[in-house]
C-alpha cells in the first residue's frame, strides 16, 4: 500500500514540475511580452554602461530602489540580455524554482502529500496570473521564495536570526508578505524572542527605507503611504474590491476557463485528466478525521494570512484586483488562498461526515478547476500578445499608406470594452496602454519608435493623427 502511494506521489509531483515548466515554455515560446516586460525588452537593447554602473543606475529608479534584491537579479538579466534577448526570459523559470522551494518546505512542516497538493494548486491558481507568466515578476517569486524559507528557518530550525534576514530578503525583493511578519510571531512562543525578532527585522527595514535608501540612491521613492490608511472612503473601496475578487471575480475566471477547455491541445487535456485523478488516487486513502484539528488550523492560519495579505493594499495607491497586469500584487494572496482552498474542502468535508475518497475526489475536482483556468489564463496572455503585434502591425500598413514617416501616432481602440467582451481573455490579460510599452511593439513591428511615436488614446488625447482599430481594421479617423 505504502509503495503504491509513494508511486502515485511521485508521479503527482512530476507531474506539477513538468506542468509548471511547460507554462513557462509555452510563454518563452510564443515571446509573448506585456505590460512592464516590453519596456525592459526594449531597454536591455540599448545598454551601453558598464555592468556595475549599469546596475546601480537601475536599482537607482522609483521602482527598484526599494527592492534591492530582485532589482539586482533582473538589472542582471536586462544587461545579459543585450547580448540575447532570451535571456531576459529566464526570468520565467523563478516560478517553478520558487514552486520547488515551497515543496521542500511544505514537504518538512507537513508531509510530502500535502507539499505536492500545495505545490500543485498554487502552481494553478487563478490568483495573480501575472507573477507566473511575467518575466519581470520574477520579484514576487523571489518574494514568495524568500519568505517560505524564511518560515521553515523559523518552524524547523527555531533560528530568528535566520529566519529574520530571509524575511528582509523577501521585503527586499517585494513587499506583498511585508505584514506576514506578524505571522513568525505565532510560531516564536518566548516574548523576548519575538522581541529580538521584530526588531531585528522590522527595525532594519525601516532603517533601510527611511535612511540608507535615501541616501544611497537620488532617485529614492518611498511606496509605503501610511496616510492613506485614514482614508475611510479607501479603505470601503479596498473591502469592496476584495470582496468582489473572492466572491465574483475568481468565479468568472472559472467559468470562463471551462468555456475554453475546447482550445486545449493534446498535453493540456492530458494535464486537466491525469494530474487531477492523481491527486485522487494519493488521498483516496488518507485518514483525515484524524487531522481535523491540524486543518482547523492550517484554516485559521491561512484566512489570517489573506487578511494580512490584503492590508498591503491599504498602504499604497494599488488597488486588490485579478484583472490585467494590476492582478502582480497578489503573490502572498495566492499563496495564502491556495492553503485556505485546501483546509476549507477537506475541513467541511469531516464535518459533513464525508468518506476519504469523497473528500479525494473533491481535492481532485478543485484541481481541475484550477488547472483549466489556468491554462486559459496562459492562452489568453499569447493572445495578447498576439493582439498587440496584430494591432501594431496594421498600423503599420496604414501609416505606409498615408506617407507617414514621424510625428505622434494615437491608437484608439477601446481597450476597456475589448479586455472585458473579447472571449480570448480570462482576466482582462493587458493588452497596449501606457507609452512605454510602444517603443518594443514598434521595433517588433517594422515601425522606426525614434520617428514614430505611438500613444493609446485614453494616455494622450490631442494627437493630430488618429487610427481607430476596429475589427481587425485600422482606420485613419484623424
Amino acid at each position: 500500500m505504502k509503495k503504491k502511494l509513494g508511486n502515485d506521489l511521485l508521479l503527482l509531483n512530476i507531474s506539477v514540475i513538468a506542468y509548471a515548466l511547460y507554462i513557462s515554455f509555452c510563454i518563452f515560446k510564443h515571446k509573448a511580452a506585456l505590460a512592464d516586460d516590453l519596456s525592459k525588452i526594449y531597454e536591455s537593447g540599448n545598454i551601453s554602461q558598464p555592468y556595475f554602473k549599469f546596475i546601480y543606475s537601475f536599482l537607482d529608479s522609483h521602482t527598484m530602489a526599494a527592492r534591492p534584491v530582485s532589482g539586482f537579479m533582473t538589472g542582471t538579466l536586462m544587461f545579459l540580455s543585450g547580448y540575447s534577448e532570451s535571456v531576459y526570459w529566464l526570468g520565467l523559470f523563478f516560478f517553478p524554482l520558487s514552486l520547488l522551494v515551497m515543496y521542500r518546505v511544505a514537504q518538512k512542516i507537513a508531509s510530502p502529500q500535502w507539499a505536492g497538493l500545495l505545490a500543485l494548486l498554487y502552481s494553478c491558481s487563478v490568483i495573480g496570473t501575472s507573477i507566473q507568466f511575467s518575466p519581470i515578476m520574477l520579484n514576487s517569486n523571489l518574494a514568495t521564495l524568500f519568505f517560505c524559507l524564511s518560515i521553515y528557518c523559523l518552524y524547523v530550525h527555531k533560528n530568528i536570526w535566520g529566519s529574520s534576514l530571509l524575511f528582509i530578503a523577501s521585503v527586499f525583493s517585494y513587499e506583498i508578505f511585508l505584514p506576514l511578519v506578524l505571522l513568525h510571531l505565532y510560531f516564536i512562543k518566548e516574548n523576548k524572542k519575538r522581541a529580538i525578532f521584530m526588531i531585528l527585522t522590522v527595525g532594519f527595514i525601516i532603517i533601510f527605507r527611511k535612511i540608507i535608501q535615501p541616501a544611497v540612491f537620488e532617485n529614492s521613492y518611498q511606496r509605503d503611504e501610511i496616510s492613506k490608511i485614514f482614508n475611510v472612503e479607501r479603505i470601503l473601496h479596498i473591502f469592496i474590491y476584495a470582496v468582489k475578487l473572492f466572491f465574483r471575480d475568481v468565479f468568472v475566471g472559472v467559468y470562463k476557463g471551462i468555456l475554453n477547455l475546447k482550445k486545449l491541445n493534446l498535453y493540456e487535456w492530458m494535464a486537466v485528466l491525469i494530474i487531477p485523478s492523481l491527486v485522487y488516487k494519493v488521498f483516496s486513502g488518507y485518514d483525515f478525521k484524524n487531522e481535523i484539528r491540524r486543518f482547523k488550523n492550517l484554516g485559521i492560519i491561512s484566512f489570517t494570512g489573506i487578511l494580512l495579505a490584503m492590508s498591503i493594499f491599504l498602504f499604497s495607491s494599488y488597488r486588490p484586483t485579478l484583472f490585467g497586469f494590476d492582478n502582480r500584487n497578489l503573490g502572498a494572496v495566492r499563496l495564502f488562498y491556495t492553503l485556505f482552498i485546501i483546509s476549507a474542502v477537506i475541513f467541511l468535508g469531516i464535518k459533513l461526515n464525508f468518506k476519504s475518497k469523497i473528500i479525494a475526489s473533491l481535492l481532485g475536482f478543485v484541481a481541475f478547476l484550477f488547472l483549466a483556468t489556468n491554462i486559459s489564463a496562459k492562452n489568453s496572455w499569447i493572445y495578447a500578445n498576439h493582439f498587440n503585434h496584430e494591432m501594431f502591425g496594421k498600423l503599420r500598413t496604414a501609416l505606409k499608406q498615408n506617407n507617414i514617416t514621424h510625428g505622434d501616432i494615437c491608437l484608439d481602440y477601446n481597450m476597456s470594452a475589448e479586455v472585458k467582451t473579447n472571449p480570448g481573455f480570462t482576466f482582462r490579460e493587458p493588452v497596449f496602454y501606457n507609452t512605454w510599452e510602444a517603443p518594443m511593439l514598434c521595433k517588433m513591428n517594422g515601425i522606426d519608435p525614434e520617428k514614430i511615436h505611438v500613444y493609446n488614446m485614453e494616455r494622450k488625447s490631442d494627437c493630430k493623427i488618429i487610427f481607430l482599430y476596429k475589427k481587425g481594421k485600422m482606420i485613419r479617423s484623424k
